[in-house]
């Protein structure tokens, strides 16, 4: 999953021909970054769909005051630990309804929220450090998570806030890219640019989200000090993902070393794999595991 790829068929702002962006890139690289940017950050339609509405409507709802954006966030269940839940780019927090339903029928109180520029939240887009600022604003509230579990680009966010220091017993990452230069990779070849507006873009980010931050390609990576998160982690990704290739996990995997286990599935592509009843079973058993073997 990158920005500017949605997590379910909608309408994609329209881009800029790639002949006048590349042209735009060689004479006024600054100009191309940001009007690349603007695409980059655009999560696209995000609204509630019908099969997440009941979820959607059960929740206690309240909202967070972060950076001047008053962000959605949500609770469902009565449980005694909370487990947090993060969505993708272009998604919600309803659309991990079948993750809710699963993980309160096993008596978990379920916290999430939606990112900025998402669902009930406003936008501008947010970055990876506005996820970080609002799990501890969470984490204050509801107290140390029984686990994290982050789908697609909320599966890198959600190990950045386990490295960072949300508090937790286990994480769980589903349909998750390797590093975020995939974000950029992937958005810049599917508009069919090539390296000078990958460039640009990439200093636009670092510029104008991450004040001059040329290092935050390796900062945020999902495999960076991964070995060291010193949690149990389980994997989830399907060899029919369209969106993040089944290697992106493949390689999480082997840089978290003994730490982690991966399970594949075949035929559930970027979505699905959040519904699959044995995903959830699965899942649901890793975050109150009767025995060890379990997950």
């Amino acid at each position: 999953m990158t920005p500017g790829e949605p997590e379910k068929e909608t309408t994609v702002t329209t881009a800029p021909h790639p002949i006048d962006l590349e042209v735009l890139a060689v004479t006024a690289p600054r100009v191309a970054g940001r009007r690349a940017l603007r695409l980059w950050t655009d999560p696209g339609d995000t609204s509630a769909v019908d099969r997440d509405r009941d979820v959607h409507e059960r929740a206690r709802v309240d909202h967070l005051g972060h950076r001047g954006w008053r962000v959605a966030a949500y609770t469902w269940g009565e449980g005694a630990r909370p487990v947090l839940l993060v969505h993708g780019w272009g998604s919600r927090a309803a659309r991990l309804a079948p993750l809710v339903r699963a993980l309160t029928a096993r008596g978990h109180t379920v916290v999430s929220w939606d990112a900025p520029g998402h669902g009930a939240t406003g936008g501008p887009a947010g970055t990876v450090l506005d996820a970080l600022a609002v799990a501890r604003l969470l984490q204050e509230r509801h107290g140390d998570f029984a686990a994290v579990i982050g789908h697609s680009l909320g599966a890198l966010f959600a190990t950045h806030l386990v490295r960072e220091g949300i508090r937790t017993d286990r994480l769980a990452l589903l349909s998750a890219m390797a590093d975020f230069e995939g974000t950029v990779d992937g958005f810049v070849a599917a508009h069919g640019w090539g390296p000078r507006v990958n460039r640009a873009l990439r200093r636009a980010i670092e510029d104008d989200l991450f004040d001059g931050d040329r290092d935050l390609w390796k900062r945020y990576a999902t495999v960076r000090d991964a070995d060291a998160l010193d949690v149990p982690v389980l994997l989830f990704h399907d060899v029919d993902d369209p969106l993040i290739p089944h290697a992106e996990s493949v390689r999480i995997l082997a840089a978290m070393g003994a730490g982690a286990r991966m399970v594949g599935t075949v035929g559930l592509g970027h979505n699905r794999i959040l519904a699959d009843p044995d995903v959830l079973e699965r899942l649901t058993a890793f975050v109150a595991p009767v025995r060890a073997e379990v997950w």
